[in-house]
């Protein structure tokens, strides 16, 4: 690698800093001096059926702000206490385990606070499947909140630490920059010049994987949103067969998955099973604006879970992408059969 590309990254991080760590401080400083004010605006603004969640959001959205600023904090006291550790030795691994509790601490931490602010309720199924070694987690991708999912109900109480495939726009969060930069993560682009480098440093993060370790990849690359689906589909109409292509449009809750990223990473860890994550409530809140229609208040989020053992995973490519579309097929059926029960009010799966 050029000295210009190994120098490049540490200014962008370090640039990229200078604007997001202030800019969260101040904000969570601002909207909690201006709580007294902006409360009851939020609330009168709620009275509108269309805008009922317009309180809660607030609500939440300073809850998220105050969970940057402690996250940017605490930190930047683990940097403090072990001296700006290099890598390797016991202080370094003392440092990554200080930053994984810290990131198992702000996942917990924002799903209490959207349980409590918006009555969600989760209802698990499956459960079965979380249970063994660690595996390759695939989730479906449909909102800002089922990012929490697989730490809360896998990592956390299974102890099992994640190696994240995440795209590179999350790097404006400054907890995810900076302690997703401290742990074996990997950033893509998923698009442009750099999307064969990004396969290859998919395949590079299963190096060195230990026996606690496991990894997470969202298949489908961004989430879900039926304009954004519209796109996708346009987009592969003249580069897929017709028959696959009608396949993928019989994918009506998911985004096509890009096989690229996902392959490398079941070839860079040939030892591990793959457990896919479906998921039905999270649909109508792909942003932090559309918090404000009140989709999440109440709100059951069913969540399904299942094991494909490795001894049922192709070692070629082909067969790996043959695999990945079939698991597709079954996370749309599941995806359908949660939004029953949520309808219904039925059983889990």
């Amino acid at each position: 690698m050029p000295a210009s590309s190994r120098l490049e990254e540490p200014l962008l991080r370090f640039g990229r800093r200078l604007l997001t760590v202030p800019t969260y401080l101040a904000l969570t400083l601002l909207l909690t001096l201006l709580v007294p004010v902006l409360a009851p605006l939020c609330w009168l603004v709620s009275l509108r059926p269309e805008w009922r969640g317009a309180w809660r959001s607030g609500a939440f959205i300073l809850a998220y702000l105050w969970c940057e600023s402690i996250g940017i904090a605490v930190s930047l006291w683990l940097w403090l206490r072990e001296r700006a550790p290099t890598r390797g030795g016991e202080r370094w691994q003392r440092f990554l385990d200080g930053n994984y509790a810290l990131q198992c601490w702000w996942a917990n931490a924002l799903k209490v606070s959207a349980e409590r602010l918006f009555d969600l309720h989760f209802v698990l199924s499956g459960t079965k499947a979380l249970d063994g070694p660690p595996a390759i987690m695939l989730p479906r991708h449909a909102s800002i909140a089922d990012t929490i999912i697989p730490m809360v109900f896998y990592a956390i109480p299974k102890a099992i630490r994640l190696r994240y495939v995440l795209k590179r726009e999350l790097l404006l969060d400054p907890c995810l920059d900076i302690v997703g930069n401290r742990l074996p993560n990997c950033f893509v682009t998923r698009i442009g010049n750099d999307a064969d480098a990004d396969v290859e440093r998919v395949a590079a993060l299963a190096r060195g994987c230990g026996p606690n370790e496991g990894f997470l990849i969202y298949p489908e690359g961004t989430r879900f949103a039926r304009d954004r689906q519209q796109r996708v589909l346009a987009s592969l109409a003249t580069r897929v067969p017709p028959r696959e292509l009608g396949r993928m449009r019989g994918w009506t809750e998911l985004l096509p998955p890009r096989p690229g990223g996902t392959c490398a990473l079941i070839a860079g860890a040939p030892t591990l099973d793959l457990v896919f994550c479906a998921h039905a409530g999270f649909e109508n809140s792909s942003h932090f604006a559309s918090l404000i229609n009140g989709s999440w208040i109440g709100a059951e989020i069913r969540v399904h879970f299942w094991r494909v053992p490795r001894s049922q995973v192709p070692g070629d490519a082909a067969g790996q992408r043959r695999l990945l579309f079939d698991q597709w097929d079954r996370m749309q059926t599941t995806v359908l059969a949660l939004q029953r029960a949520q309808t219904k009010g039925g059983s889990s799966l």
